[in-house]
Formats: structure tokens, C-alpha cells, sequence
């Protein structure tokens, strides 16, 4: 008998995940056709359930296209996002960070928690909801992102990186797309801090080399456009100088000691919306493919805060191969954008941290 394999081909049980959420909260949210809730789980309690009487499925499905069509149409898209912002505030978050037990977080820490939300919940800013001039989820908590509680298990079970290798991928130019001039500051900026390692820029940014160059990174960075698919999420992925390189060939990839993948691309954690309960898109995909924290966006980024905002991430974490300030660090970038343009949330609400 060989205990390892007791549970053999058996789901995981709750015990065994719950671990996962050591120093902070897990937020499972789900709007249903009869019912709404939230479930906090913690590593050492009993997970509390919330009702969320005000979250109607209904509501969710017509919040999900009209922030589909505002994001293809600027003019009406901060309008949006205030409506949105406003309801996930009224009726999820504040619920839940009032039932949230007091002791998640450091002490003399603002409480950490993961945002775990199911179907459609997945392409709204939960992090950011709040009213407009009043304190909201970004005053409150330090918001991540898990597609599923075995995810973050995974991620947290994995070995830190030892040394910081980093790869720099940016296209200005790519073929049959406008071009984006921030990515090339954005990109020179990061190289020279790490001018021993790769930098691949428009027509050397092709998908093979930067396969080839992926498994000896521990950090990655990429700043160029990305392609989604509404109705085949796996389907999209990094549009480099000769192609995509897809979510598929990416979430295949097992590399053995990825650190950090910052993706200053559009709509990099864009679920789609006939397989949204799947989490397929970038952010997951590189999840999968071994990095332990992944920065990524919900919906295209003006290319110039797109750069500012890779500049102010990198310079708030420590020097060092491990990248565990991460969260904090975008938490910060975040507020300081809000503070910079407050009605303009398209441009500080859309970056999203994954991972521990």
C-alpha cells in the first residue's frame, strides 16, 4: 500500500486546497438562475457562505455585452465601467468584504485576498468596484485573481525562482496591426536593467524564437497586441511578427522555473464568452505554463498608461529573482492611476494580478 496513492484518480478534497489560501482569503463568487452567493475560504477555518440576494444572473449576462460593446466603442466606455463599478460594489463586494474575518492578512497589512469568480463574473473588475469619490474594494483589499482554488495550490507549491533571467518581447510594428510606439520605450527601459538577457523587437519577435526562448526565462515580458475569440477563446493569444503564438502552445509549455509574466497586451485575461466557466485566455494560459505570478488586463489599454504602468509595476518590487511583492506592487500602480485620472476608470481599472 503506498500511501501517496490513496487518492489516486479521486478529486481533491477541500482540505487539501484550502491550504492554498495561507495569508488571505479565497472570494468564490456565482450569479445562478435561482440563487446568488459568495464563499470565502481561508486555510484554517470553515468556508463562509454569503448570500448575495442582489446579484442577479440576468443582470450579469446584460452587464457582460454592453462592457463588450463599450470596449469597442471609447465613447461610451468609461460610462460603462462607472455603471459596473457601482453595481459590483452593491451587489458583491461590499458583502463580502463585510462578512471577510478580520484576521486575513499580516498584521498591519491591508487583508489579501484572491478573486475566484465563475462564468461570465469572470470578465468584470471585481478589485476595483466601488462608487465614484468614495472608498471602494481598492481602499479596502489587495485584490488577485485564481481561475480555481487547485491553481493556486499549484502555483503556490512551486519552487521560486533562484535568479532573474528576463525576457523582453515588444512590437511597434506588426504586420496588418496599427502600431503601438510605447512598447519600444516600454521595452528598452526593462533591457537596460537586465541588458544580459534577450530582447526580441518587432521582426525578432517571432513565435519560435521566443518558444525557444521562454524555457530559460524566469521573467517575461511582453508589450504588443493580442487577439481574442468570443466564441473559441483557445483560438487567441500573442500576435508577434510572423503569427499568434496561441493560448494552447503556451499553456503547454512546463517551465520548470517561471517567476513572472507581465503582459502589457489587450484583453490578455478575456475569457470569452461561450466557454467563460473554462477560464481560457492569456493570463491562464502562462499560469498553467508554470509562472507563479502573471499580470494581465481585462479589456485594451491606452498604449502610453499601458507603458507608464509597466515602468511604475517594475520599479515598486525589490530587487531580487522573486517577484511575491507583485500583487502590492500593481495594487500601488493602480491607486496611483486612479488618483492621476479619478473618472477615468478604463485606464485604472483594467490590470489584474494572477497567481500567489
Amino acid at each position: 500500500h503506498e500511501p501517496r496513492f490513496t487518492r489516486f484518480l479521486l478529486p481533491p478534497r477541500l482540505a487539501d486546497l484550502s491550504p492554498a489560501a495561507q495569508g488571505g482569503a479565497v472570494l468564490l463568487v456565482n450569479a445562478g438562475r435561482w440563487r446568488s452567493d459568495s464563499i470565502i475560504i481561508t486555510a484554517d477555518a470553515e468556508p463562509i457562505p454569503v448570500p448575495l440576494p442582489d446579484l442577479a444572473l440576468t443582470d450579469v449576462q446584460s452587464l457582460t455585452f454592453a462592457l463588450l460593446e463599450a470596449t469597442q466603442n471609447d465613447s461610451s466606455l468609461n460610462r460603462t465601467l462607472t455603471q459596473i463599478l457601482s453595481w459590483l460594489w452593491d451587489t458583491v463586494v461590499a458583502q463580502v468584504l463585510d462578512a471577510l474575518p478580520s484576521v486575513v492578512g499580516p498584521e498591519g497589512s491591508m487583508p489579501r485576498v484572491w478573486w475566484m469568480p465563475t462564468g461570465l463574473l469572470g470578465l468584470f473588475p471585481l478589485h476595483a468596484a466601488g462608487h465614484p469619490e468614495q472608498p471602494g474594494a481598492l481602499d479596502h483589499v489587495v485584490s488577485s485573481y485564481t481561475p480555481t482554488l487547485r491553481a493556486l495550490a499549484h502555483a503556490r507549491n512551486r519552487p521560486s525562482a533562484t535568479l532573474r533571467r528576463q525576457l523582453t518581447v515588444a512590437l511597434q510594428h506588426t504586420p496588418d496591426l496599427p502600431d503601438i510606439p510605447g512598447t519600444v520605450t516600454e521595452a528598452t527601459d526593462l533591457h537596460a536593467q537586465h541588458p544580459n538577457t534577450p530582447l526580441l523587437v518587432d521582426q525578432h519577435a517571432t513565435t519560435d524564437r521566443v518558444l525557444a526562448a521562454l524555457p530559460e526565462a524566469t521573467w517575461a515580458h511582453f508589450a504588443c497586441h493580442a487577439s481574442t475569440d468570443l466564441d473559441s477563446p483557445s483560438r487567441g493569444g500573442l500576435r508577434l511578427h510572423d503569427g499568434t503564438l496561441s493560448i494552447p502552445n503556451i499553456s503547454r509549455l512546463q517551465l520548470a522555473h517561471a517567476e513572472l509574466a507581465y503582459l502589457s497586451a489587450c484583453s490578455t485575461a478575456h475569457r470569452g464568452l461561450r466557454h467563460a466557466d473554462e477560464s481560457i485566455h492569456l493570463a491562464s494560459a502562462f499560469q498553467l505554463a508554470g509562472f507563479r505570478h502573471v499580470i494581465a488586463s481585462l479589456w485594451p489599454l491606452d498604449d502610453r498608461i499601458a507603458a507608464a504602468a509597466a515602468g511604475s509595476f517594475y520599479s515598486r518590487l525589490p530587487s531580487g529573482p522573486t517577484a511575491d511583492e507583485a500583487a502590492t506592487a500593481l495594487h500601488q500602480v493602480t491607486l496611483d492611476l486612479r488618483a492621476s485620472h479619478p473618472d477615468r476608470p478604463d485606464l485604472w481599472a483594467p490590470l489584474i494580478h494572477s497567481g500567489l
